[in-house]
Order: structure tokens, then sequence, then C-alpha cells
């Protein structure tokens, strides 16, 4: 298990091997000979016992204290990070869908990006969140724009996750 560096909003991978491995899972971007993990990645491979986490100063951080920073820095992560968390459990390679203003963009099971156009972008809401009509309408358009269906994926209380997919239907 190779040790990483908590650097802001981001988590760097240390050690070649190891950067290698989860590369070929899907996870992370390189950038030169270091793959960088978001926060979600991160928590979702310290959990899992793929890393080891340690700030800048060498103090190691533990997954609770990982998700206490996190929520600190991003709103709604907690339910983001379910949502993600659920979607590699089944099988889903998921990256971070900012740049199209969807929290994922998830690619077809066993693929990664690179192999696959992206099947699916998904946003997550929490039972008590509400949209309205042109907001929806917007994703949806969005969503075909990229040649993606739109997953609208709502967190109930006990964290149980509920999939609406949604699509353009043209006469």
């Amino acid at each position: 298990m190779a040790k990483s560096l908590l650097v802001q909003n981001k988590v760097i991978v240390e050690g070649k091997k190891t950067a290698d491995q989860l590369t070929s899972k899907g996870y992370g971007e390189r950038k030169g000979k270091q793959l960088v993990l978001d926060l979600r990645e991160g928590l979702y491979l310290l959990e899992g016992k793929k890393i080891e986490l340690v700030n800048e100063k060498g103090k190691k951080i533990s997954p609770r204290k990982l998700l206490e920073y996190a929520q600190g820095r991003e709103a709604r992560f907690y339910s983001k990070y379910v949502v993600y968390k659920n979607l590699r459990e089944r099988g889903y390679c998921a990256k971070t869908g900012f740049k199209f203003g969807f929290d994922f963009r998830v690619y077809p099971r066993g693929k990664k990006m690179g192999e696959a156009h992206t099947q699916w972008v998904v946003k997550v809401f929490t039972q008590d969140e509400r949209t309205g009509m042109i907001p929806y309408s917007r994703m949806v358009r969005l969503s075909q724009n990229i040649r993606a269906k739109l997953l609208i994926a709502v967190v109930d209380s006990e964290d149980e996750i509920n999939y609406y997919q949604s699509e353009r239907i043209t006469p």
C-alpha cells in the first residue's frame, strides 16, 4: 500500500506501481509521473485500504478525518460520495462531471475514460432538495448535447439511493 499525500482538494498518489494499478482501474488523472485523485476517489480508496493518506506534515489521515475535511470544502460532499461509492461498487467508472454541469459522468460497466463514451451524467440531490422544470429541462438538454443520458440520483435520510433516468423524446 503506497502512501498518498493530501494537498488542498486533491490526493497525490506516490509510487509508480500503485499509481499504475489505480490508473488501470479508472481512478484519477495522470499529471506527469503523479496520479491525482479527487477527494471522493481518495476517500473510497482509503476506506478500502488501497492507499494510506498523510498530510503535508506527514501525519496519517483516517477516512473519518478525510470525510470531515472534504465536507468542509464542498457542499453536499457526503451525498455525492454515497452515490460515487454506489456506482463504483456496481462496477462503473465514475469521474467528476463539473465541467459539464453535473456531479459525475459514468462510463459503461467495465470500461473507463478513453475506452468508451460517457453513458450517463449524474446529478445528485438529497430527498429534501427540489428543482424546477427550467433547470431540469436544461439538464436533460445538456445531457443530450453530449450524447449521454441523465441520471438523477436522490439520496434519502438512510443513505439509500433512487436513480431516475431522463431523456428527451422528440416526436
